[in-house]
């Protein structure tokens, strides 16, 4: 058995330690030493306004180990703390320190790191049974968890847990509820792969018909997964995989499947083709520029592939960069047979010893800078915050003999450091006071990506001396949170179809510590690509907006909730109640595939004898889900010329289309030369799309190749062969810009280049300029103005907004690179500019933003229709005093800010495009346009059966949906398809409170029906439906948008004596009109109203009230002949919603209720409820009443609810008068009831009737409230006493 020892670490626990201003609260665990120490992690929440900084320290004896600044900016702060120690006495203070110097207090910790006596690794797995299944061991929550990836049905190998010096054996699940019998791959392609570019390496296809849903497949050697991207109709599956590989060479990939209780192996070799640049003859030229350093490296290379890219890696001492540029960067002279390549680097004179390389395409330029023993940047200050959605803000106050240049992360992990996880240059962080060599700055990172305890934060000037501050700060925290945590998960949308069809939906979680200490985010799986979504904290629990792609898997909606820390907690972990479920007839998760290819000349040479000669493919494309567009490119092996082709489907969506893609040649301008399809990329119907790219340098990209199927590579190509002939090649003539120096952190920063070209014999391409800077960033000006001179000369113009610092500290290189001619092409790096004695750099300087500028927007977060918190980026003054202004004529107030970060909240739903501007004083910076994505939500599936005797009205009124339930033909509506829309005169509208009356009597029956809607009250109820507070509506302030809609306002004075505004709009809708609602279309009936309620922000008694909105109904009918009255509340199947019908003889009001609102502007699930019994509605055969309650869930801003009315003529009235809870009578014989006074208000003129009925209803109607609130306020009166 092991022996443990305890290390104590020394000191004094003070726990929720309250001073006068503020309390102090820490979470320190224990924890047992791996790798021979521990990482601690705490975190702080401090309850005062007060506070202005905090420090951490850690000592080991009396060494600073760790030490930690978080500033404080505003509000009560939540915020991690982490450090590493090893075991041995560690002294840990935290030190607040308030406004009030009195107030400042040390707070020491203890905390308990246990080592095991004889290991300090963490357990380890293993098993002697050789072609099993895979298994993992990870650590969680002080539990070691065996994770079992597939279990065998009749075979349980052994496993071997190793703790120290101890073995523990163990079966594995025998049994088990995951099958993989019969498991044997169907097909599998290809047999043989030749590589013919680097990117174009093999996609390996297994067709399996398994019995589970995820069968355990696998492909050693691959840093790829097989992945299920298709079904077939007889349920086979076909999945994918690229077998792209880090080494080179001649390798074995093995494919791993279960069949019963073994793995079968396929084994199959291809040569992984390292497709190195033929280069010779490498020069480089020193040319000495006040304090820089110019290089002009030139090299001669042959035989290249055409428009390949090309990797530069620029290294410096502990960090490297990686450029990567295809064609026609850094081509000089020639062509692809043999061209000279010609680049340049900017150093400066004082470049540090430490030495640096420049690697191109895998040959080494070594440069040495003179040992001027200088020191390194100086940071005086360090501090950070967390800022949103796990983003960092680091400040550094620094100070340096030389320029700011680049701030590199390393991160450390188990001993090893990783260079460069992250790199920031000019352009990436923002000086926020002083200048380059002695000022502030901040940046922003996301420190869920580092991967271990330590990191290092290298400061680094412009001569590459780079100052170390090594941080002990473990950001992969976990918060304590698993399975346990989590007390409910549901969907705004279950049973979801996605055959051919996709949306959002909203995943709710509800956790048992609410809200969390950290942000969780959710991780959708069903695609290539995982896809994040941060929670928001909305209405006491988590709320996730997510899309759900079409014919995806069906069964269990992949997802998984994550940690800042990437802790994952998957859906297979959950309970069945906590799953999504997915319908699907066929899955498509692939682009479209290009199944047949023919080229014309299908054999031997094109020869271009006239002007107009096509060479041309014939393609087939195949998709499941149609095809919808695409291109394709063209390159020649010669001279880099490019076609682009589109790809456009006459029939839209089509499943199988056949297109001819041509190109066309000139005999008189052609070059013999093989024309190549070089790049393809497809595009399906809802966006998934296959790519081929032939010159890429890299590629880790899972994406299909649209080609994979054409086993035949020669297809791809096409040699032509031309007429000789004598060229003149075009020739540069003029270059120039304005201006020859910049501010780069001005506002202002665009720089306009002009340059002029002889044709020759013709110009192919233009030539483009690019921009390079000393850290070798590059950006291009695309938008070149033509114009013609005369008929030997064109003039190219072209104006660039250099990029915020772009270039710092240094100056800026000029290229001009992409004139091809005839077989020939020209490029001109900045050296070669400077020896034609053209410009060819430009001189940069840099001032920070004083603090009335109202600063620079480069982009900004996504954002819905729906509105909501939206993220500004750019450079903005620290001390500016912004408010955000948007087209729509409203403004914002920062609820975040930084100098490159703004966050406002509330913005307004718009289904438009919009632009913000930010103003500071009087200043206003650029307009920045936003164009929201519009979030389509699901309509549910709900079970139902059609209505009606006979069934949806017979096969002339409607037909039955299983789904939808009864769909209604012309005129025909409602939920039986036995009712007709009464058209009515339009209404007038009340200018007293939003209460409207429906005046049926167009049908020219022996009846009438008037109908009375209104906004009666608003209470507050708990979760036992008990009334908390109850609200009527005494005064309306009335506004006449138009002669369709008026709107109503009022206020609520709360019990805490707060106000709460109301605001009702009614809108008559003449005609049949579509409109949206909370992402649901709705059709508008002809001569119907709508109601709209805007409810703001409510103070809720307790975090499980609700809000019930009170509306009240009622039908009148004159008529001297029998009748009977009836009520209907049910759903409706096809517009999910609740309805209520009023129904009179063979008239009926009818009320849709639509289960959702707009709750802080997100689609949420509402409920509607009849009150009829507890608020006494009063019915007879002549008249029907209704009380409605919509509930609203809480919620934190506002929340909008839109019923809908409209008359009805009943085809059947026997279902009225025969059904069992109707209320029936006689003909009334004497005296006046509230019928016959309605009967006789109906003879009169059409405005009697209205007023009229509106005093004797209105009158009636007050009578009934009056007395239930005399009720309510007998009820509520113990309440407020107590």
């Amino acid at each position: 058995m092991n022996k443990f020892f305890i290390c104590t670490v020394i000191i004094i626990l003070y726990l929720n330690f309250t001073l006068s201003i503020f309390v102090l609260q820490t979470n320190f665990k224990n924890k047992y030493a791996t790798f021979g120490g521990c990482n601690f992690e705490t975190s702080i929440v401090i309850d005062s306004e007060e506070i202005e900084n905090i420090d951490w320290v850690a000592l080991d004896n009396t060494t600073t180990i760790f030490q930690y600044q978080l500033e404080k900016f505003s509000g009560t702060i939540t915020s991690p703390v982490y450090f590493s120690a090893n075991i041995g006495d560690i002294i840990f203070y935290v030190n607040v320190t308030s406004k009030n110097p009195s107030s400042s207090q040390i707070f020491p910790q203890k905390i308990i790191c246990y080592g095991l006596e004889d290991n300090t690794d963490p357990p380890w797995l293993s098993t002697f049974n050789v072609d099993v299944f895979s298994a993992s061991l990870s650590f969680d929550f002080n539990k070691y968890k065996l994770t079992f990836r597939g279990a065998p049905d009749d075979f349980s190998p052994i496993w071997s847990i190793f703790i120290g010096s101890e073995q523990y054996d163990l079966p594995s699940p025998k049994k088990s509820s995951i099958s993989y019998d019969n498991m044997t791959i169907l097909h599998y392609e290809p047999s043989e792969f030749e590589m013919i570019s680097s990117f174009d390496y093999p996609q390996y296809w297994f067709t399996f018909k398994p019995i589970e849903r995820y069968p355990y497949i696998n492909v050693m050697e691959s840093p790829f997964k097989p992945k299920v991207v298709s079904s077939n109709i007889d349920g086979t599956f076909n999945y994918f995989i690229n077998l792209k590989s880090i080494y080179y060479g001649s390798l074995n990939f093995k494919l791993q499947y279960q069949n019963y209780s073994k793995l079968s192996k396929i084994k199959k070799i291809y040569n992984n083709t390292y497709f190195l640049l033929n280069i010779s003859n490498i020069t480089t030229n020193e040319i000495v520029l006040n304090n820089n350093r110019l290089f002009n490296i030139n090299c001669f290379i042959k035989n290249q592939i055409n428009r390949k890219e090309i990797e530069y890696t620029w290294k410096r001492f502990l960090w490297d960069t990686t450029s990567v540029a295809g064609f026609p960067f850094g081509y000089g002279s020639g062509n692809n047979n043999e061209f000279i390549m010609d680049f340049s680097v900017l150093t400066t004179l004082n470049l540090s010893d430490q030495g640096y390389t420049f690697d191109i395409g895998g040959e080494t330029i070594n440069f040495n800078g003179p040992n001027t023993n200088s020191s390194g940047p100086t940071i005086l200050e360090y501090r950070e915050q967390d800022y949103f959605f796990n983003v960092r803000r680091v400040y550094l106050k620094y100070s340096t003999q030389f320029s700011i240049s680049s701030i590199i992360l390393n991160s450390y992990s188990g001993g090893y450091k990783s260079n460069g996880i992250y790199q920031y240059y000019s352009t990436d962080f923002n000086i926020l006071s002083g200048d380059l060599k002695n000022g502030e700055l901040e940046f922003f990172y996301q420190y869920n990506i580092m991967s271990g305890p330590d990191f290092e934060i290298l400061l680094t000037d412009t001569n590459s001396i780079s100052t170390e501050l090594l941080l002990s700060y473990p950001v992969l925290n976990n918060f304590g949170f698993n399975v346990e945590s989590i007390s409910n998960i549901s969907f705004l949308f279950n049973d979801v179809n996605l055959t051919n069809s996709y949306g959002y939906n909203i995943m709710y979680l509800e956790t048992n510590d609410s809200p969390l200490s950290f942000d969780p985010y959710l991780q959708i799986i069903p695609q290539w690509d995982n896809i994040t979504i941060n929670g928001e904290w909305i209405n006491s629990r988590y709320e996730f907006k997510f899309f759900m792609p079409p014919n995806i898997v069906p069964g269990d909606f992949e997802y998984a909730i994550r940690t800042p820390g990437l802790h994952y907690i998957l859906n297979t972990e959950l309970p069945y109640e906590y799953q999504l479920n997915v319908i699907c007839d066929r899955i498509d998760l692939m682009g479209p595939i290009v199944t047949t290819m023919n080229k014309n000349p299908s054999l031997g040479v094109a020869l271009i004898d006239n002007e107009n000669y096509n060479i041309s493919w014939v393609v087939t494309i195949n998709d499941y889900s149609g095809f919808n567009n695409g291109y394709v490119v063209v390159i020649g092996s010669i001279d880099n010329i490019l076609y682009n082709v589109s790809i456009v489907s006459p029939i839209e969506y089509s499943n199988e289309l056949t297109y001819q893609i041509n190109i066309t040649l000139n005999n008189n301008t052609c070059t013999s030369q093989t024309y190549s399809i070089a790049e393809m990329v497809l595009y399906d119907r809802y966006g998934l799309n296959s790519t081929f790219f032939m010159n890429k340098a890299i590629d880790y990209t899972p994406n299909i190749n649209p080609l994979y199927p054409i086993k035949d590579k020669s297809f791809f190509s096409i040699e032509t062969e031309c007429p000789g002939g004598v060229f003149t090649q075009p020739e540069l003539k003029s270059f120039d810009f304005e201006p020859k120096s910049i501010n780069v952190g001005s506002l202002n920063r665009d720089v306009t280049f002009t340059y002029e070209i002889s044709i020759g014999s013709g110009i192919k391409e233009y030539p483009i300029v690019y921009l390079t800077s000393a850290t070798f960033q590059k950006i291009k000006c695309n938008d070149v103005i033509t114009t013609q001179v005369n008929s030997t000369f064109n003039q190219y113009k072209c104006t660039l907004t250099i990029p915020y610092g772009f270039g710092l500290p240094q100056d800026i290189m000029v290229n001009l690179y992409g004139l091809i001619g005839f077989g020939e092409y020209f490029g001109y790096s900045s050296p070669t500019l400077r020896t034609m004695g053209y410009p060819f750099l430009i001189e940069t300087s840099f001032t920070v933003m004083d603090s009335q500028s109202p600063g620079l927007i480069t982009g900004t977060s996504l954002i819905s229709t729906e509105g909501g918190s939206l993220l500004i980026y750019g450079k903005f003054p620290i001390n500016g005093d912004f408010n955000v202004e948007f087209s729509q004529g409203y403004s914002l107030t920062p609820s975040k800010k930084s100098g490159s970060i703004i966050k406002v909240d509330d913005v307004k739903p718009s289904n438009d495009p919009f632009t913000i501007s930010i103003k500071n004083g009087n200043s206003r910076s650029n307009m920045y346009t936003i164009t929201p994505y519009r979030i389509k939500y699901f309509r549910p599936i709900l079970t139902s059966k059609c209505r009606g005797t006979p069934i949806c009205g017979g096969p002339t009124q409607g037909t039955c949906d299983d789904v939808l339930g009864c769909i209604c033909n012309s005129p025909w509506v409602g939920v039986d398809c036995n009712s007709k829309v009464i058209v009515v005169p339009q209404p007038e509208f009340n200018n007293t409170s939003p209460t409207i009356i429906l005046n049926g009597t167009s049908d020219n029956s022996e009846s009438s029906i008037v109908a009375l809607v209104s906004v009666v009250a608003i209470r507050e109820i708990d979760y036992n439906n008990k009334v908390l507070h109850m609200y009527s509506f005494d005064k309306w302030d009335y506004i006449s948008n138009n002669s369709k809609l008026s709107t109503y306002s009022s206020n609520i004075i709360n019990k805490n004596g707060t106000t709460t505004p109301i605001s009702v709009s009614i809108e008559y809708f003449e005609n049949e009109r579509k409109i949206e609602f909370a992402g649901q279309e709705i059709k508008m009936k002809p001569s119907s109203i709508k109601y709209t309620i805007y409810i703001e922000k409510y103070p809720f008694s307790t975090r499980l009230s609700q809000l019930q909105l009170i509306l009240s109904a009622t039908a009148i009918i004159n008529s001297d002949s029998d009748s009977c009255s009836n009520k209907e509340f049910d759903s409706t199947t096809s517009q999910g919603s609740d309805f209520i019908k009023l129904s009179i003889s063979n008239k009926s009001l009818y009320g849709r209720l639509i289960k959702r609102a707009l709750v802080d502007s997100v689609p949420i699930t509402i409920s509607n409820e009849l009150l009829d019994k507890s608020l006494g509605a009063i019915s007879d055969s002549h008249t029907s009443q209704s009380f409605i309650g919509i509930n609203v869930p809480i919620y934190n801003k506002n929340v909008i609810i839109d019923p809908d009315f409209s008359l009805l003529l009943n085809s059947n009235p026997s279902t009225t008068n025969d059904n069992e809870n109707s209320i029936c009578s006689p003909k009334p014989s004497s005296g006046l009831s509230k019928a016959q006074l309605a009967g006789i208000i109906v003879g009169c003129s059409v405005a009697a009737i209205a007023i009229t009925f509106a005093t004797i209803v209105t009158i009636y109607k007050k009578k009934v409230i009056a007395k239930q609130m005399k009720t309510f306020s007998a009820k509520l009166k113990p309440m407020s006493e107590n």
